[in-house]
């Protein structure tokens, strides 16, 4: 019981740190190597882990605003594309009636 207790609590742990962003990780990887924590297992965040938390939300924060720019772009591609359409289909009209005449 023991040992199934402790998997859990190792994979719950493992699943907690699976959130951190990759420079989070990194500042607490050298907050323990600096001593600036107690441990590894320490609930306290280190300065470095904390630096590093904000540059990842930093990061997050300007992907999301690059889809966003990118997303517009694709609608007005889009917007851009249909009026040619539009226009395209028009001249063709116009070539049939001259045709036509």
């Amino acid at each position: 019981m023991r040992i199934v207790s402790i998997a859990l609590a190792s994979a719950l742990i493992a699943g907690l740190a699976a959130c951190d962003g990759p420079k989070e990780q990194a500042g607490e990887i050298a907050d323990n190597a600096s001593g600036a924590v107690d441990g590894e297992d320490s609930m306290r965040s280190g300065p470095a882990e904390t630096m590093g938390e904000r540059q990842d939300e930093a990061d997050r924060s300007a992907n999301k605003a690059r889809e966003a720019a990118a997303d517009a772009l694709d609608e007005k591609a889009q917007a851009t594309e249909d009026a040619a359409e539009e226009r395209g289909e028009e001249l063709r009209q116009q070539a049939d009636a001259v045709r036509k005449q």
